[in-house]
């Protein structure tokens, strides 16, 4: 039988390539195929590709929005509710954010913004929830 001829996997060379990194330009088989987007990325260019990209905008817009809340929050006295939206945005996007970083499907440098966004969702909930409490409590109190 002839050797294999074309290209071969340059971590395991006894496997066809099937791809190359879009970074370093390694051959990769299917198992050394890592696919982001549509380009496909060894072991350790996802690892670099991982701590240097950007945070997501998923991130970016729940922090923004809670920026917004906490700086709405006394100009609606009324009713909060554009902080409690603004809240509950930051609570959900900025845990599922981390949750993603920590599976490994997310950019590392988002990790503080997914915080703060997380952090500052929750004040804006306790801030709502506690000025939506004290409207209810007035109306009973004499």
């Amino acid at each position: 039988m002839p050797p294999a001829t074309g290209a071969r996997c340059g971590i395991h060379p006894e496997m066809a390539a099937v791809a190359t990194c879009a970074r370093c330009g390694t051959f990769l088989c299917g198992d050394c195929t890592e696919v982001v987007g549509e380009s496909p990325y060894c072991a350790p260019c996802l690892d670099v590709l991982r701590k240097s990209a950007k945070p997501s905008w998923v991130v970016q817009v729940a922090l923004g929005l809670n920026v917004l809340g906490v700086a709405c929050l006394p100009c609606s006295m009324a009713l909060p509710l554009p902080s409690l939206v603004a809240g509950l945005a930051g609570v959900l996007l900025g845990s599922r954010e981390l949750r993603r970083i920590r599976d490994g499907h997310g950019p590392e440098r988002g990790i503080t913004q997914a915080r703060v966004a997380r952090g500052l969702g929750y004040f804006n909930l306790t801030l709502s929830l506690a000025w939506l409490l004290m409207l209810t409590l007035s109306q009973y109190l004499p």
